[in-house]
């Protein structure tokens, strides 16, 4: 099968979290799951509740009517409601449903993100260290990005980014 150039190299140089995602599951095998903790892509190691599994449950043998049916493209309204009151009860910000838009994890809503607010040729700011991926997001998008290092909390590295910035000032 022949593919992309661009998505041969991508292959070529991907992830080196993906990496250690499948050089994990070799471990596990070779050595047993019990001895092998994975830190790669954020996989969770608690099992869900008895009360989701039941909840689950009570669905598959008693749907709600249209459940199976499509969604909003922000998500359902009373989950998106729900989200802006717990947002609002925490922050003390009145946020509401039409603040919020739910997405499928992080990867989905930097993409959503990137597709709203970036034109070709525009550039992102990555501080470092990141998640690789990033790369990738903002690649699909047709913008480009700069790496800029973080301090030593891994916090905002105020000279670093001016650094970069400067360029762009006539006065500086």
């Amino acid at each position: 099968m022949v593919i992309s150039t661009k998505v041969a190299t991508f292959l070529e140089n991907s992830s080196f979290i993906r990496k250690m995602f499948e050089e994990g599951e070799r471990l596990r095998q070779q050595f047993g799951a019990e001895n092998v903790f994975d830190f790669s892509l954020g996989n969770p190691e608690i099992e869900p509740p008895a009360e989701f599994k039941e909840a689950l449950k009570k669905l598959a043998l008693e749907p709600i009517g249209g459940m199976h049916r499509y969604m909003p493209n922000a998500g359902y309204p009373d989950t998106r409601l729900a989200v802006a009151k717990a947002l609002s009860d925490d922050t003390g910000l009145p946020f509401n449903e039409n603040h919020v838009v739910m997405t499928c994890g992080a990867g989905g809503a930097l993409n959503v993100v990137l597709k709203a607010i970036l034109n070709p040729g525009e550039e992102v700011i990555i501080l470092k260290p990141f998640f690789v991926e990033y790369k990738f997001y903002i690649d699909n998008h047709g913008g480009a990005f700069k790496e800029v290092s973080t301090n030593a909390q891994f916090g905002l590295d105020i000279a670093a980014i001016y650094r970069y910035f400067r360029r762009f000032l006539f006065f500086a």
